[in-house]
């Protein structure tokens, strides 16, 4: 018999399902709580999370509806061993080891890559993009090595945003939020049937927000209000064609637009400079009249946006009960645009006033992709096989001008990969599986990078061009076995490998030329799904052992010239710990939850030039994180709700000569309480309700620090209808 896994911790508004809602269906207990299998979209091997030896937390959309889940970086304080990155410019962090890797960008691939409604996100949309969370189903967390069925970009893991798709039953929302520093949140969805077999759904969001820091001497610059305030847009639509008029053959067509400007976060301490400034001061105007060099040098501030378009085609067509066909098309195309605060401030003099130096450029990514694969599932047999071929492209130019001289630098990079993979889960003995899977992988890069100089009259100073391509086949393994106690828990032990590519290319600087190896990461991991006391509690536990080695670092030949950086194999490490959540229906009106992350990660051999990292751990990586939340409530009338969430001290990321901070430990709470309504629903809520200051990076001790989000007091009406 299947093993059904209960819904994960859910709360949040009108929507929240009370256990009452579930009846008689629970084989241990009749009395018992069953709210049905949860379907997971980013494991190709398995279509429930029960199915799934992964370890991969589940947020609802109970739990994303919540006003304290603001987007999808707030949704990572609810999972163990999983954060935001340090810095605004940056990516994710899961399990100490951060989605972009030691160089910044994800420069050759990511080590982790974030998919919405199927299609991978460029490196600069997963920074900047589709980040809101609103009329969203779910996100899947998949912590460890991915790469044998997700690929090269999958070394640390993988997230899956999925959007609400269309149905034949018309519905829809209307949020509305307002809290302090002016922020707004607006959203609309509707979903309706087009005919009998056509449905559609659209959704827009919009937010604004007034930043926390200050930036007094940037206040008469051109993008000072961009670089204060925090907006980000998205649009929406998707639409559902049954060509036999069944769920046997289905297509589903998605667009979505979005517009992102995030705040820097940012400040200056007390080392940064002699102006007598302190973290109190929460100034972000680092280069202004509070920098190191004794007047403004505006240049180095940079203001960025970034636009994203995606589109996807999912086709799936099921044979039979057990054989389906799925194709997935995706394409995701994002422009960053990128200009110092001071771009096109008038001086009187630009050759010689420093206000008059400025930065400007973009970068222009995209990921085709294509991807086809068959899913068989019968009683003792279940096995994927499929393709995959993406068609990669990544274009950036700056400008600088500074006294008079004018450096323009452009980069090109196409990358193609192309993909066998396959996994085989097969019961060979009551309630014993053997799991075995691989996936062969062909990468191929090219590089081109220009960069030309001009002095004050426009003649051509110094020039330098470069250009070098490198291609690689690996193979991933994959094995484990898997022992169901009942059909309510299951374990699993399986062993998995990462996989990210090597690469060449020439500095700039000097025209000498470089390569590096692949990354791999061998990874070990016992796991745990249950379900007990009649499906009223629910636990996952995993416990891995990670080896990673030829870790790929960039390394700035000379110190504060971007144009002499290249890519080094610098590091060998281990990391392990563990992952327990739990998920506890205590009464019918009472949920419980909690997460704890243990982790213990070291640098075995790490040394670049004097600098010798071996015995130190991984940079923004707390040995222990935990969450603690509960909510109360039904489907209507007075609920409540709030979580506690414990990040452990870690030490800063590794900049060169620069000691490594240590970031101190630090806990939030966040709380809400309404009431709800048949269809309406009002939350007054609080985000680091006690105003914690914590800190997320430090640049030496007490010298530029990144803000952790201050608290945040506001209201929220929701109408469903």
């Amino acid at each position: 018999m299947a093993c059904t896994l209960r819904a994960a911790a859910l709360w949040g508004g009108t929507s929240f399902l009370a256990a009452t809602a579930a009846l008689a269906q629970d084989l241990e207990d009749p009395d018992g709580v069953y709210l049905g299998e949860i379907q997971l979209y980013g494991d190709r091997a398995a279509s429930t999370l029960d199915q799934s030896e992964a370890s991969v937390a589940v947020l609802t959309e109970d739990q994303l509806a919540s006003p304290t889940v603001r987007d999808v970086n707030d949704a990572f304080k609810l999972i163990a061993n999983v954060s935001d990155g340090d810095l605004t410019e940056n990516g994710f962090v899961i399990r100490g080891i951060n989605s972009e890797g030691l160089t910044p960008g994800g420069a050759g691939a990511p080590l982790a890559s974030f998919y919405i409604d199927g299609v991978q996100q460029t490196a600069e949309a997963a920074r900047r993009g589709a980040r809101g969370v609103f009329d969203a189903e779910q996100i899947e967390v998949y912590r460890g090595p991915q790469s044998t069925l997700t690929g090269r970009n999958a070394l640390a893991g993988a997230i899956y945003l999925r959007t609400r798709d269309p149905d034949f039953l018309t519905s829809g929302q209307v949020q509305l939020t307002y809290g302090e520093n002016n922020h707004v949140q607006t959203g609309i969805a509707y979903g309706a049937p087009l005919s009998d077999n056509l449905a559609m759904r659209f959704s827009a969001e919009y937010s604004r927000k007034d930043s926390d820091i200050n930036y007094p001497s940037y206040a008469a610059y051109p993008w000072h209000d961009d670089l204060a305030q925090d907006e980000y847009y998205t649009l929406r639509g998707k639409l559902l064609w049954l060509p036999t008029g069944s769920d046997d053959t289905r297509v589903l067509f998605s667009l979505s637009h979005s517009y992102d400007s995030p705040t820097p976060n940012q400040i200056a301490g007390p080392n940064w400079s002699a102006a007598g400034v302190s973290y109190d001061d929460m100034r972000g105007d680092i280069y202004g009249d509070i920098s190191p060099y004794g007047f403004a040098l505006p240049l180095f501030q940079d203001v960025r946006d970034t636009t994203v378009d995606n589109a996807g085609i999912e086709i799936t067509h099921a044979f039979s009960d057990r054989l389906v066909l799925t194709a997935l098309t995706g394409l995701s195309s994002s422009i960053t645009d990128r200009r110092s605060v001071n771009y096109g401030y008038p001086v009187a003099d630009p050759d010689t006033d420093f206000e008059g130096a400025y930065n400007v450029g973009s970068f222009d990514q995209m990921i085709l992709s294509q991807e086809v694969r068959l899913n068989y599932d019968s009683e003792r047999l279940r096995w994927v096989a499929g393709v995959y071929a993406a068609d990669e492209s990544n274009d950036g130019w700056r400008e600088q001008f500074l006294l008079g001289s004018t450096t323009r630098t452009d980069n090109t990079a196409d990358i193609r990969n192309y993909a066998l993979f396959g996994q085989v889960d097969y019961e060979f003995s009551p309630n014993w599986s053997v799991i075995a899977g691989g996936r062969i992988d062909y990468y191929k890069q090219s590089q081109t990078a220009t960069a030309v100089t001009t002095d004050v009259n426009g003649v051509v100073t110094t020039t330098s061009a470069s250009a070098s391509s490198h291609d690689e086949t690996a193979f991933i393994p994959k094995l484990g076995l898997a022992y169901r106690i009942n059909p309510f828990n299951t374990v699993a032990l399986t062993y998995q490998e990462g996989y990210r590519p090597g690469g060449s290319g020439v500095r700039l600087s000097d025209a000498q030329p470089f390569s590096y190896d692949a990354e791999k990461a061998k990874n070990i991991e016992l796991s745990w799904k249950g379900s007990l006391m009649g499906g009223r509690l629910n636990v996952g536990a995993n416990v891995f052992y990670q080896d990673w080695d030829n870790q790929q670092v960039e390394i700035w030949a000379i110190p504060g010239d971007s144009t002499s950086s290249y890519i080094a194999n610098a590091g060998q490490s281990e990391s392990y710990g563990g992952e327990v959540e739990i998920n506890y229906f205590a009464t019918d009106r009472l949920n419980i939850y909690a997460s704890l992350g243990l982790l213990h990660t070291e640098f075995k051999d790490f040394s670049i030039g004097s600098l010798n990292l071996a015995g130190q751990p991984f940079s923004n990586a707390p040995e222990q994180s935990f969450v603690l939340g509960l909510f109360w409530g039904a489907s209507t009338g007075w609920f409540a709700g709030g979580n506690m969430t414990y990040t452990g001290s870690a030490l800063s990321r590794i900049e060169g000569a620069t000691p490594r901070a240590e970031l101190a430990h630090y806990v939030t709470v966040d709380a809400q309480v309404g009431y709800a309504w048949d269809t309406v629903s009002i939350t007054a809520y609080a985000t680091n309700l006690f105003d914690e200051t914590f800190y997320t990076y430090e640049y030496g001790p007490g010298s530029v620090a990144s803000l952790g989000d201050r608290r945040e007091v506001g209201i929220r009406l929701n109408k469903t209808f």
